[in-house]
């Protein structure tokens, strides 16, 4: 399914954001923990930003988009996805940003010792109400070593750290829903994290209370969920696909069979068999990834899949 921006502002040319706070801040991890704090910007630093921010809310008014699919890539004919807010998995990181203006303003001292995970523009002042434009790179150009330069015809040296940002932003977190502009730096932030990876026992017991799973395969699932992303982006996409309930024991056998597969080595007495062997196969199947040619009768698989 596709969806079209809906245009916001009347007329024609950039939008103009309201007149509410704007509040630049930065965030960083630690383990599973997130930090954030306010960076003091100045008015021609958040001038520019608020201009960064109108020119990607332009972007998603004027271009079309389709919904965030994890089985699926953005490509270059689709300017922006769009997401729930339960696809923002790092709740920590969210807690943070969320944060904006009341978290603590950071000192230059600390900016220089941190490695950033990102920057972000809050507008408004209402918890409840914000819209946060985040990019996912650390603004630090200068932590630790002195920079010697001309200017007025002295040599000075610069002991603070310098911030140099960009002209685009990754993610749009909204009350009502998130905008994705960049779906690798999204899944990153906010899928990938150590914080998301915590979870994935979790996700792995979700599957087994569906499906049951043999043995020590849901300890083996677990594992592979936290080491491999591509296993995180289907278990996630399986969770989500509304069809657990209906599968049986005779059904997937049977659906095993129609895809070249053995049941044997996948299935008995109705668990599913999961191994270093047959990891593959079982989530290709579950997540309807694998299909047969028409003419060749060939068997395929997909890594990632767009729907029609």
């Amino acid at each position: 399914m596709k969806f079209r921006g809906r245009r916001l502002y009347e007329g024609k040319g950039m939008p103009e954001f309201p007149e509410v706070p704007a509040t630049l801040i930065v965030a960083w991890r630690t383990g599973k923990n997130a930090h954030g704090r306010v960076v003091k910007a100045g008015g021609e630093v958040i001038a520019a930003l608020r201009k960064y921010a109108s020119n990607a809310l332009l972007r998603v008014e004027e271009g079309e988009g389709r919904a965030y699919d994890p089985n699926d890539e953005q490509d270059e004919e689709t300017p922006f996805l769009t997401a729930d807010r339960e696809e923002l998995l790092d709740a920590a990181l969210l807690e943070q940003v969320q944060r904006g203006p009341s978290l603590p303003v950071i000192s230059p001292e600390d900016l220089r010792g941190r490695s950033l995970t990102l920057y972000a523009l809050v507008l408004g002042a209402d918890p409840e109400k914000l819209t946060i434009y985040i990019r996912k790179k650390n603004p630090i150009q200068l932590a630790k070593k002195g920079l010697v330069t001309v200017f007025d015809q002295t040599l000075t040296k610069m002991e603070k750290p310098i911030l140099a940002f960009d002209s685009s932003f990754d993610v749009i977190i909204k009350p009502d829903g998130v905008t994705v502009l960049h779906q690798k730096n999204f899944e990153l932030l906010f899928k990938e994290s150590e914080a998301v990876l915590a979870s994935t026992q979790q996700w792995a017991e979700d599957i087994d209370e569906e499906l049951p799973i043999e043995l020590d395969g849901v300890d083996f699932l677990a594992q592979r969920l936290r080491e491999s992303s591509v296993v995180r982006r289907r278990v996630q996409s399986i969770l989500k696909s509304g069809y657990l309930d209906m599968l049986t024991p005779d059904l997937l056998e049977r659906k095993m069979r129609d895809r070249g597969l053995n049941s044997k080595e996948l299935i008995k007495d109705g668990r599913l068999l999961f191994s270093k062997s047959t990891e593959r196969d079982i989530l290709l199947l579950l997540n309807e990834d694998l299909w047969t040619g028409d003419f060749s009768g060939e068997q395929y698989s997909a890594t990632r899949k767009t729907k029609r």
